[in-house]
């Protein structure tokens, strides 16, 4: 392998794990820890699988199907489509995740040495740095690479190692295998991770075209190298983190809050003086995706809209929207987010993986149908929340750890093809004497 290619693979891995590293996810391994005790490592061996795992299959989908996110949705139709990743681009943009970013860094960052100070203003700043370093579209991945992901990195195996070496407690609490799965799935799938990658693939890409990897094959492999070395560094960081929560097991109780926890670790470790390295760590965690989620959403919206509105134009408006909804505080932030994401993340799932198994999958109907299963339970569950529904949603196999969809959409998907299988008018023929509809 050229040096070249080398230090490629170096700087897009460190930016990948910067960009999904995030500060949200710092908060969850530690909890997986305190739950399970002694048992923290499987639960988070099925964590990073949900998290990192699913995001890097996504990130290789999309590269190996050749066609950008598009790619992976343009079965079911031009307008569900389109409709589909723009909403995907406005929830991890302008609307959800980018605002949450710059309330996470005022709470972890700001309110524990200057309650008082004025949360517009830190946005405010907060947002101009931001789009400072989103104004050079092609330098991203490179700015998060070589500066912001060495920091965090950095701080956080500092912080892991000091526990390792002067562990805060012995690890005494039993749980079960069962358990230890169930939560590291659903802490895992809690990440929606897989929204971010699609979101992230195209800014990723660009670097990588830029830097003269032009096919589809150098491009996958460079992604593929790339995605390993942010995996390895993501294991390494939510392990460590795991086995710090599984040191306190003794010392809180399973319903502290996670940040609480997080806070609680960082001061028996460092003392008061470690809140300043957690503050900064945090800072820098929200940064690198907010740079990275502003730079590509207004890169998707450039695209759809063929260059009409440019690219710095979709920056600037999508950060001062941030900008307004970042001051309205995480908890409504959170509020607004759950219903959306929760309808829109299963089907992002589930056409990654059927994208995966696209050369298997001979029709846009098996497509379609297992798409509109999957809405349809995801919807039913997110209204359940609120409203009687007329389902009984706890019913279906795997309601425990999210995947409730996943039945309906392989009934709804088999249907699809056994229906276009039976009616071979206008097909073609694949598998022998199989006809199927085009």
């Amino acid at each position: 392998m050229k040096k070249t290619e080398r230090k490629n693979i170096l700087i897009i891995g460190f930016a990948i794990f910067a960009m999904f590293f995030g500060a949200g996810n710092l908060i969850f391994p530690p909890y997986l820890g305190l739950m399970n005790g002694k048992s923290w490592f499987l639960s988070f061996l099925c964590f990073i699988l949900m998290d990192i795992g699913l995001s890097l299959l996504t990130l290789l989908v999309v590269t190996r199907i050749g066609r950008g996110t598009e790619g992976i949705t343009e079965k079911l139709g031009r307008l569900p489509s389109i409709l589909i990743l723009s909403l995907n681009a406005i929830c991890l943009g302008p609307l959800i995740a980018i605002p949450r970013t710059a309330a996470t860094a005022y709470e972890f960052s700001v309110a524990p040495f200057f309650p008082s100070f004025d949360t517009k203003i830190f946005s405010l700043v907060f947002f101009l740095v931001v789009v400072l370093f989103c104004l050079r579209q092609s330098k991203v991945i490179d700015i998060i690479g070589t500066f912001f992901a060495p920091l965090i990195l950095a701080a956080l195996l500092f912080l892991i190692i000091k526990g390792i070496v002067s562990p805060l407690g012995a690890i005494e609490l039993e749980s079960a295998a069962h358990a230890a799965v169930r939560d590291g799935i659903n802490a895992g799938y809690q990440t929606m991770d897989v929204m971010a990658a699609m979101i992230f693939s195209a800014s990723i890409l660009l670097t990588i075209k830029q830097k003269g990897y032009k096919d589809t094959r150098s491009q996958f492999k460079i992604i593929s190298a790339s995605g390993l070395l942010a995996t390895l560094i993501l294991f390494v960081v939510y392990g460590g983190l795991a086995y710090l929560g599984a040191t306190v097991c003794a010392q809180f109780p399973a319903d502290i809050d996670r940040v609480a926890l997080l806070i609680a670790i960082v001061k028996a470790l460092l003392g008061e003086k470690g809140m300043v390295l957690l503050g900064a760590l945090v800072c820098a965690a929200c940064l690198t995706p907010a740079i990275g989620l502003l730079s590509s959403s207004a890169s998707f919206f450039e695209k759809q809209t063929k260059g009409r509105i440019s690219y710095r134009a979709f920056v600037f408006g999508f950060a001062g929207i941030s900008y307004v909804i970042s001051n309205f505080g995480i908890t409504r932030i959170l509020a607004l987010a759950s219903p959306i994401l929760n309808i829109l993340y299963p089907v992002l799932v589930l056409l990654v993986f059927m994208g995966l198994a696209e050369k298997w999958l001979p029709n846009t109907a098996v497509y379609r149908l297992a798409a509109f299963g999957t809405i349809v339970v995801s919807t039913l569950s997110t209204v359940s929340a609120y409203l009687p529904v007329p389902v009984n949603i706890a019913a279906l196999p795997l309601y425990e750890y999210g995947f409730q969809w996943v039945l309906p959409a392989a009934a709804f998907g088999l249907t699809g093809y056994i229906l276009t299988k039976e009616k071979p008018a206008r097909g073609r023929r694949i598998f022998g004497n199989i006809v199927v509809r085009t």
